[in-house]
């Protein structure tokens, strides 16, 4: 069964869904704006994160790992590139199915995997494994508190033309998504687990997993595209540009937040926060890619020739 969704305006039980974890009504949470319209900007007053003291010592602990190790300079500028990847998203859209040969889509991954290569070579990956918790509840929760509570998410999405409906619905994304995210395990559980069919030392951190698991995703798309042109329908082309966009909006606001690191310009608990939420954006929209776009069912498809 295919799963529906919107991708910038929530259902009503989504964002029932996303009130809940917050620990507010949506009422109160609403204040003048209609409470089906509700955004990050209207939630932030409504919200308070009780302590940011444990997200905090998570965050510190990555910061010293990568202290002298990150390149701000290279950050700034690969991951000025993927905003503009972002930005010529309508572009591929609007040319439709790649002809053969082209790589409309794996050419929007470029500056991403520069991003992605540098972050795996300074150790920053294995750091935010290690000192970061895998996505329970309490987690997810708390993350998702931090951040309505973050600024800089909304100022960094933003600033790679997200409004404040899809902003949101990026964040509930997350709670939305609870279920998948916890299937995704950091490396340790298969070293503990001695799972037979699973070498630990060839399993990624798993934020490395999320984020180049979407840069692949993306990359693999121009030939999928061309292999099923005749069961594509437009919504399903639209969709599909959404969850592409919602990785690369997640893979920015990753790289953004290691940037200002690298310059010392965001919190421990930011750090945290916007390291966890990004990831978790990534994972949950390549999951959405999969049913919006990748398994494709009879009851989705194109129309069969005939009309039948």
């Amino acid at each position: 069964m295919r799963h529906e969704r919107t991708k910038s305006r929530l259902s009503d039980e989504e964002r029932r869904n996303f009130l809940k974890t917050l620990g507010v009504a949506g009422a109160a949470a609403a204040g003048n704006a209609a409470v089906d319209e509700v955004t990050l900007d209207d939630l932030r007053e409504a919200v308070t994160v009780e302590s940011t003291g444990e997200l905090a010592a998570m965050g510190e602990a990555i910061r010293t790992d990568m202290t002298g190790e990150l390149d701000a300079d290279l950050l700034a500028g690969e991951t000025a590139g993927v905003a503009d990847s972002i930005d010529r998203l309508s572009d591929v859209r609007a040319t439709g199915v790649p002809d053969r040969g082209e790589e409309l889509y794996a050419q929007l991954t470029d500056a991403a995997w520069s991003v992605a290569d540098h972050l795996s070579e300074v150790g920053f990956y294995a750091s935010a494994e290690a000192n970061l918790p895998r996505f329970t509840s309490d987690h997810i929760e708390a993350t998702t508190r931090q951040l309505v509570n973050t600024e800089a998410l909304g100022a960094a999405l933003s600033a790679v033309g997200f409004d404040g409906r899809e902003r949101t619905a990026l964040v509930a994304n997350v709670v939305e998504r609870a279920d998948d995210l916890a299937l995704w395990e950091p490396t340790w559980v298969f070293e503990e687990a001695e799972v037979g069919e699973v070498n630990p030392e060839y399993v990624a951190p798993l934020h490395q997993r999320a984020a180049e698991g979407a840069l692949l995703w993306i990359d693999g798309l121009d030939r999928h595209l061309r292999q099923n042109e005749v069961l594509l329908t437009d919504e399903m082309l639209d969709d599909g540009v959404a969850d592409v966009r919602a990785m690369l909006g997640g893979f920015y606001l990753l790289g953004d937040a290691v940037e200002r690191l690298a310059r010392g310009e965001v919190s421990d608990a930011e750090l945290t926060g916007l390291v966890s939420g990004s990831t978790a954006m990534m994972i949950a929209s390549q999951t959405d890619l999969q049913y919006d776009l990748v398994r494709i069912s009879d009851d989705m498809r194109a129309p069969r020739a005939g009309g039948d």
